[in-house]
């Protein structure tokens, strides 16, 4: 037995002799990274009262313009987005209801069975999936998709979604995940935030109750940022504040009745509001475009084939047949769902063409490899799955994204900024905002997102992404937007 014994302790101090030190450990300087998400906070509410934690994010790190999303401009597509760098088009979340023809089954927010059924969310990977199986440590305090076994994975610490949750609750878990010893602790942690949303659909974007919620919001969010910096951890992560969308302006008396237009009986519609998904069941697809097509001066109608190409909104099944859009303000309703509606409480709403700069979502980003006191112009929400895996040291799954529009960011020494330009396309202002690898392209009411492609000619400028094409040297440039504008410009200054 002595024998044994003796032979058990060597053993056990061999085995421990292997271990590596701390300092040996590959992950142990790796930064960590906060994602948090703030629904419905508009690209312009920075501005909003008085919020210093947002002040010092801003200050701290990087400011950026917006975040331009994607479409449909709805919370479970555009959280989805953030997390696995791929359109809705193709990682199969096209909005908040949705059905799916293969299972001939309906997704919707308030089924919770569906909502943590990894099924419908398979066609991406979110970056706590990708972190998982790659040895680290995620924790996800309210996240859309975190609920569910996405390719067999869940965060390591999740929670099923409770609006009710107090705000100070999910700091006071998020300061625990942050104090627990290594090896425990995550290396990903995702909190969300929903009153601004819900005060903006009430009262409409930047009313008083918007600023209050924000303002109690961000008082939260201080004392978050108090606690990590006394801990002495706040220079270790990536804090990555963001949003779902931005916010217009909706009233009674705007709503198109798709059923003036349309036999609903016919067909099926999957979701409603600025946009409607409709799928042909008993009527061909010609016959209901035809059917909408020019059928009220405020509505939009593409067959699937037809939607505009930079919604990439296009090869998932769940992509409807025919997809209606009304102008922004504007809903898409039916006269049985609004019949006897005498109160409305519905003045703040989201889900159109994510260019438009009311959908674009506010953004700041703040950590170890950002230079305080650097700007940027707008980013692109699918860009941030990129931006997540490489602070983290990750190898990223297949997404729709690109971490060129970061680097420079992170690899300078000094404060990165851009350049704003102006011009007169054909008699249309458009304002070009130039960084180092991408720009914001300012046309009309819509703010869009290029990236740099490299020439050999000096002082000559060319940027590019899905339908949108700008360039510009000294003296000339040339834009293309869709089909919808195609100009040569010359300099205003």
């Amino acid at each position: 037995m002595i024998q044994r014994i003796v032979f058990m302790l060597i053993a056990l101090s061999i085995t421990a002799a292997c271990q590596p030190e701390p300092s040996e450990n590959p992950r142990a300087d790796q930064p960590r990274v906060l994602l948090i998400s703030i629904d419905g906070f508009r690209y312009d509410y920075f501005d909003l009262g008085q919020t210093p934690a947002l002040d010092r994010l801003v200050e701290g790190g990087v400011a950026v313009d917006s975040l331009h999303h994607v479409f449909p401009t709805k919370t479970f597509p555009t959280h989805y987005s953030v997390v696995t760098g791929k359109y809705p088009g193709h990682h199969g979340v096209v909005a908040n209801n949705m059905w799916d023809p293969d299972r001939d089954a309906r997704f919707s927010l308030g089924n919770r069975d569906a909502v943590g059924d990894g099924f419908w969310y398979q066609g991406g990977e979110p970056i706590w999936v990708t972190a998982e199986k790659q040895g680290m440590t995620t924790a996800t305090y309210f996240w859309p998709g975190s609920e569910a076994r996405i390719q067999g994975v869940r965060p390591t610490y999740w929670k099923m979604y409770d609006g009710d949750v107090p705000h100070e609750e999910r700091i006071d878990q998020v300061l625990e995940w942050v104090d627990m010893p290594a090896g425990e602790r995550p290396e990903l942690i995702t909190l969300y935030f929903s009153t601004v949303d819900s005060a903006g659909h009430r009262w409409g974007p930047r009313e008083a109750p918007v600023q209050e919620a924000l303002e109690e919001i961000d008082g939260h969010l201080n004392r978050l940022l108090d606690a990590l910096e006394t801990r002495g951890v706040l220079d270790e992560f990536y804090v990555l504040l963001t949003s779902d969308h931005g916010m217009s302006r909706v009233d009674f008396d705007r709503y198109i009745m798709l059923d003036d237009y349309l036999d609903l009986s016919k067909v099926r519609v999957s979701d409603w509001g600025p946009a409607a998904q409709i799928w042909a069941t008993e009527m061909p697809v010609d016959d209901i475009v035809e059917s909408l097509e020019d059928a009220h001066p405020n509505l939009r109608v593409w067959a699937k084939e037809d939607i505009p190409e930079r919604y990439q909104f296009d090869t998932h099944r769940r992509v409807p047949d025919v997809l209606a859009e009304a102008d922004m303000g504007w809903m898409i309703s039916n006269k049985p769902y609004m019949a006897g509606r005498s109160q409305f409480q519905l003045y703040g709403m989201h889900g159109w063409d994510p260019a438009l700069s009311e959908m674009h979502g506010g953004f700041a980003m703040m950590g170890p490899g950002f230079v305080s006191g650097s700007k940027s112009p707008a980013v692109r929400s699918v860009d941030l799955y990129e931006l997540m895996a490489h602070v983290l040291g990750l190898t990223p799954a297949d997404n729709d994204g690109s971490l060129d529009p970061f680097l420079p960011y992170l690899n300078s020494d000094q404060a990165v900024t851009y350049t704003s330009h102006q011009f007169d396309c054909d008699g249309s202002p458009v304002e070009a905002r130039v960084a180092p690898a991408h720009m914001a392209l300012h046309w009309q009411n819509e703010v869009h997102v290029l990236d740099r492609i490299e020439t050999d000619e000096e002082n000559h400028h060319q940027f590019e992404a899905t339908g949108l094409a700008f360039e510009f040297d000294q003296d000339e440039a040339s834009v293309e937007i869709d089909d919808r504008f195609d100009a040569d410009c010359v300099v205003i200054q």
